[in-house]
């Protein structure tokens, strides 16, 4: 088994207020380091609908000294 070092997800949201929710939610968590985050505001022509377009970097386990292992599983 290896280690998980980091995981870069992105996330649609329906404004900046929630975008920095989200950061605020994701720096405050003691399960990985936040190392870097950033959003977008998007805008639908056809729709004429605003979002947010969210990228944010999560640090798992150091590359040189991994201490974790993390089982991932994905619910859809």
């Amino acid at each position: 088994m290896g280690y998980l070092l980091n995981v870069v997800e992105m996330h649609r949201v329906g404004s900046v207020e929630e975008a920095l929710q989200l950061r605020d939610e994701m720096a405050a968590s003691n399960m990985y380091d936040l190392q870097s985050f950033q959003y977008v505001e998007k805008f639908d022509k056809k729709t004429e609908e605003e979002y947010v377009v969210v990228k944010a970097k999560k640090i798992i386990n150091q590359e040189k000294t991994p201490v974790s292992g993390v089982s991932i599983t994905y619910g859809y």
